[in-house]
């Protein structure tokens, strides 16, 4: 017998478990079912007895199978299911028959089959269920055409007079279907009991009536003159607040057509006020049906017009208007004041001849709507606050000094707990605000720049950046305040808006140029979005030279030499030498500057410095030349002279002696600029120079002996001219050796040397940004080459690029559409995979992909492990005085090796594929070649000086990283092999180590490379040939870290 304690225990664990696992269970749809399970049970409703229940389930189906649109119904389906559906009709059942109702009104069936149940439905409307009748007139507006609507009308008609609310309004919405499809002239007969029901006590039926009536009279302006001004008087006011809203858009409507449009036709016209959207769908109909209607155009006479108290006309239909909306003014209800506002708010926006009056269309009105606005202000509803805020905002652009009317009672606003009514409030101020309040609006606006929502600093930003415009004055306090707020951490669209501002108002306001690129400088000094340095970095260097002291603004970027990526390095570099051209001045300084990237690390910043800085050497030569030549050529004239001593024969004779000067100066700069550029001319020809083998011998020969040395062109011009002929085979020879051991090689594989420029592409970064935000990715590492993973022939091309971070991946996918008959739409990416050492966290897609136009998608992967897990293991393994213990049960253990990155990923396209862009498509999917990602991939080749590699692989030793493998290489050679080493390992040869003598049966190699562009990796190979055994390698790795090296050594298998 079990003790109760031990029961109660064990009672309480059964239901913390199934507690624990209740969450996980998915939920089950109830009417989710197959499509042809569903059609099956439909058998149902021809059964006797008639089970109700089981008939509302099957419905209840169909509705969420056509609503789902995952699986459509065909055209039999939907005949099947509605002939089957007519046989329900026999049921007396309420619910039942509304499903029914329900279900017809969304089953899509052709107009030969809606006589079947037209009768039913004819018959429920003349039921005395008045639930029955109503339902009924509506699904029938739904279904019937012009025909079938003239045999009805009889009975529509009486239905819109009935007593029941349900049903007269019922009968009212089946007009308004009937007159937007194709039975407009039918609803037209029914004016007089339309009317009728317009003043009706019921607010619903009153606010249907007045729809239709109005949508008839949509097109007729006096017609809905005259209805509005039925309720202008004040004596008959509609029942209901929705009816005066209603009201309220049609008489602004009137306003705006008569006033701006003045074409009642023309729905683009009614479109422009957004308030009246529904009122300008029934008038393109009618225009649509060429439907005869009155015309539209003035019928007064000129003393018809009333004049205000300004002696300015009015137009009479203006004037009714105007009259019904100062009644609406008046009203005691909430929503009809706030309708009221918001339309003549957004009349006196067209008003542009009323600008900073109180008047809207030479109608004094503006005052009355002020006074509701503070009432709405007041209020202590956020809800009223926030919607009168958003119309004060806007009209405050138009008519600031009417809106300044409100300033204290919108300043109370600025403390509000809501901080998007603090926020409206704050711009409103700034757009109805004096000069003197600039300062201390700016002060105050700190306080909601500190949040996260980025959408309201955004606008903030815009706000403040118009007053630049409208108060020029006020523009350094403007960009001391967009600075201050551009050096926080922000979003990156939050700064690049910033950036965009400043450089508007450098463009817009030329005397806030210094403040502003100075505030630039200062960004570029502490920014985390390389997109954004480089976007300023090119802007500054267009408008550093145009500023009155260059020279102020070059440090900040030659701050940008030494601390930013290669990427940055170059663009920099760049900018210094743009800066140097039209400055000449700052020429030997900047001069000087380049040098420091003369050495680079980076094979590219290094060649583009070397490149720019002797071209900018022979500027400054050139320069130097021609002030040399001016001084003589001055000090030769007779300028001792005076202008009163000179004869007029001398003076005729000085001017001949100064044309002929200024001739031989030209002809001696034109003849010097012919002998200073033929090597940049050699280099940069589109036709491959004759000697183009011996020049590059020469550059090569002189990086190898002469580094620290000037290569001078002009030294060995002479000799290659005259060897060319003799010693040309030769020379090819030589130089195509070195060539070969360097880089030929290397070039003729798909692993080549990684693309180390840190996201150049500014689409790439605008595309991505938000990724990088939301998963904290930090900086780029490594770009890989791009690899084609499609036949250059094929229909479809896709190559995938790698862009590498600490623990993430971006593989960024090129797609061609060489079709021209086809427009791919909707272009989606399916990767399987069955390893889980990258999880894919974020895809993207293409819109519409058009022939020979490629675009990129790309797909983020995150690591399952980050490396710096690895560091915390190395680190703890190190305190253990290099126990080997450690890392063997490391080793072992596959699943935290952070380092083991293989992964094979299956690939392919879903799109859609359509003739044009108007067609619907059909679904189709492309496989692709499968690609990998590897542990090579995230090691970046890096060459050492000469002797560098010794010392190095010395201080490594302390580590414990050492790893030794032995291997049976499949190549004839040892020059293939060394090759192939090279490519498969990614990494380069130091000390010449690549270059194989011919025969050689051994060979050594030393290897270097960088791990994620940050920890060495330094490699020794012997390789030996033997006839026995092949082509044997060993190879000892140090890196980091002991598993690391272990699986550099393993993409060797």
């Amino acid at each position: 017998m079990l003790k109760p304690l031990i029961m109660k225990e064990k009672l309480q664990r059964n239901l913390l478990k199934d507690s624990k696992y209740e969450d996980d269970k998915s939920f089950l749809n109830p009417h989710e079912g197959d499509k042809a399970s569903i059609l099956q049970e439909t058998r149902v409703f021809s059964s006797y007895p008639l089970n109700t229940q089981k008939c509302l389930q099957i419905l209840t189906k169909i509705l969420y199978l056509i609503n789902k649109g995952e699986d459509s119904l065909t055209p039999q389906e939907c005949t099947d299911i509605f002939f089957s559906i007519t046989k329900l009709f026999q049921s007396n059942n309420e619910i039942l028959r509304r499903m029914i109702y329900l279900l017809i009104k969304n089953l899509p069936v052709n107009d030969k089959e809606i006589f079947i149940v037209t009768s039913s439905l004819t018959k429920d409307m003349n039921s005395a269920n008045d639930c029955y009748r109503a339902n009924a007139i509506r699904v029938l507006s739904k279904i019937i055409d012009y025909s079938m609507a003239t045999q009805i009308e009889r009975y529509l008609k009486t239905a819109i007079v009935d007593k029941n609310p349900f049903v007269s309004c019922s009968a009212l919405l089946c007009g308004l279907n009937l007159y937007a499809n194709t039975s407009c002239d039918i609803v037209k007969k029914w004016t007089n009991e339309i009317s009728e029901c317009t003043n009706s006590k019921n607010a619903m039926i009153q606010f249907h009536a007045l729809t239709l009536l109005c949508s008839i009279k949509c097109q007729d302006k006096l017609a809905l003159e005259k209805i509005i001004s039925t309720y202008a008087k004040g004596s008959n006011n509609p029942s209901g607040s929705l009816a005066s809203c209603l009201l309220i858009k049609y008489a602004s409507y009137l306003i705006y057509c008569t006033e701006v449009e003045g074409d009642m036709g023309n729905a683009s016209g009614v479109n422009n006020i957004g308030n009246v959207s529904s009122v300008g769908a029934y008038s393109s109909s009618n225009a649509h049906n060429n439907i005869t209607m009155r015309s539209s155009s003035p019928m007064y006479n000129i003393h018809d017009y009333t004049k205000n108290s300004k002696n300015q006309l009015i137009h009479p239909t203006t004037k009714v208007c105007f009259d019904y909306l100062k009644i609406c003014l008046k009203s005691k209800d909430i929503i009809i004041l706030f309708e009221c506002v918001k339309c003549i708010f957004d009349l006196a926006i067209y008003d542009i001849a009323g600008r900073n009056t109180t008047t809207v269309f030479n109608i004094d009105i503006l005052n009355e709507c002020i006074k509701i606005c503070q009432l709405f202000l007041l209020s202590t509803k956020i809800v009223d606050k926030f919607s009168i805020i958003r119309q004060i905002n806007k009209l405050a652009h138009h008519r600031p000094l009417v809106m300044s009317k409100l300033n204290s009672d919108i300043e109370n606003l600025l403390v509000d707990s809501n901080k998007s009514i603090c926020v409206l409030a704050f711009t409103t101020l700034l757009k109805t605000g004096d000069e003197s309040n600039i300062d201390k609006l700016l002060n105050q606006i700190n306080n909601y720049m500190s949040g996260d929502n980025s959408f309201f600093k955004i606008q903030i930003i815009e706000e403040v950046k118009n007053l630049c415009f409208i108060y020029p004055s006020k523009c350094n306090i403007i960009l001391n305040f967009l600075s201050n707020n551009i050096r926080d951490e922000e979003s990156y669209q939050f700064k690049s808006n910033t950036i965009d501002a400043i450089i508007l108002i450098i463009s817009q306001i030329p005397h806030s140029e210094e403040t502003a690129i100075l505030q630039l400088c200062e960004f570029i000094e502490d920014c985390e979005y390389n997109s954004l340095l480089l976007r300023v970095i090119r802007f500054l260097l267009l408008h550093i030279p145009k500023t009155r002291n260059p020279a102020k603004y070059i440090r900040y970027i030659y701050n940008r030499l030494i601390l930013e990526n290669a990427t940055i390095r170059v663009d920099g570099m760049y900018a210094l030498f743009h800066i140097a051209l039209k400055c000449t001045e700052n020429c030997k300084d900047i001069l000087f500057l380049l040098k420091c990237l003369l050495a680079d690390n980076d094979d590219e910043v290094r060649d583009r410095t070397n490149f720019f800085y002797y071209m900018l050497k022979e500027k400054i030569i050139d320069l130097e030349l021609a002030s040399t030549t001016n001084v003589h050529g001055d000090s030769n004239l007779p300028g001792s002279c005076t202008d009163e001593q000179i004869t007029p024969q001398e003076k005729e004779a000085n001017a001949v002696k100064e044309a002929d000067v200024d001739a031989a100066e030209s002809e001696n700069m034109q003849q010097k600029d012919k002998q200073a550029i033929p090597l940049i001319d050699e280099l940069l020809s589109n036709e491959e120079p004759s000697n183009v083998e011996a020049l590059l011998y020469y550059i090569t020969n002189h990086l190898e002996n002469n580094k620290n040395e000037e290569f001078q062109y002009e030294n060995i011009k002479d000799e290659i001219t005259k060897m060319n002929d003799t010693n040309k085979d030769a020379l090819s020879s030589t130089h195509s050796k070195r060539k070969s051991s360097y880089s030929e090689n290397l070039n003729n594989t798909n692993t080549l040397t990684k693309n180390l420029e840190q996201t150049t592409d500014s689409v790439y970064l605008e595309n991505v940004s938000p990724f990088i935000e939301k998963y904290s990715m930090g900086n780029i590492k490594i770009i890989t080459k791009s690899t084609a993973l499609t036949e250059s022939e094929a229909e479809y091309t896709v190559s995938v690029k790698k862009y590498i971070y600490d623990n993430h991946v971006i593989l960024e996918f090129l797609i061609q559409n060489t079709l021209t008959e086809q427009i791919l739409s909707n272009v989606n990416l399916q990767i399987n995979t069955y390893d889980n050492k990258w999880i894919i966290l974020e895809k993207t897609a293409i819109q519409n992909l058009y022939y020979n136009s490629p675009q990129n998608l790309y797909v983020l992967l995150g690591k399952g492990s980050c490396f710096t897990q690895a560091e915390i293991i190395n680190y703890n393994g190190s305190n253990d005085n290099g126990n080997d213990n450690n890392s063997s049960n490391f080793n072992g253990n596959n699943e935290t090796n952070v380092y083991n990155v293989t992964q094979i990923f299956q690939i392919s396209l879903h799109f859609l594929t359509k003739d044009n862009e108007m067609d619907e498509g059909f679904p189709d999917s492309y496989s692709i070649n499968p690609f990998s990602i590897q542990i090579t991939d995230f090691i970046n080749p890096k060459i050492l000086r000469n002797g560098e590699f010794k010392h190095v692989w010395e201080s490594m030793d302390n580590l414990n990283s050492e790893s030794v493998s032995k291997f049976s290489l499949n190549f004839e050679n040892i020059q293939l092999a060394v090759v192939g080493l090279l490519n498969t390992l990614n990494m380069m040869a130091c000390d010449n180590t690549d270059i194989v003598e011919n025969n050689s049966t051994n060979h050594n190699m030393l290897l270097s490379a960088k791990f994620l562009n940050e920890s060495n990796v330094l490699c020794k190979a012997s390789l030996i040939l033997s006839q026995q055994y092949g082509c044997l390698l060993k190879i000892i790795c140090r890196s980091k870290s002991r598993q690391l090296s272990e699986h550099i050594l393993k993409s060797l298998e």
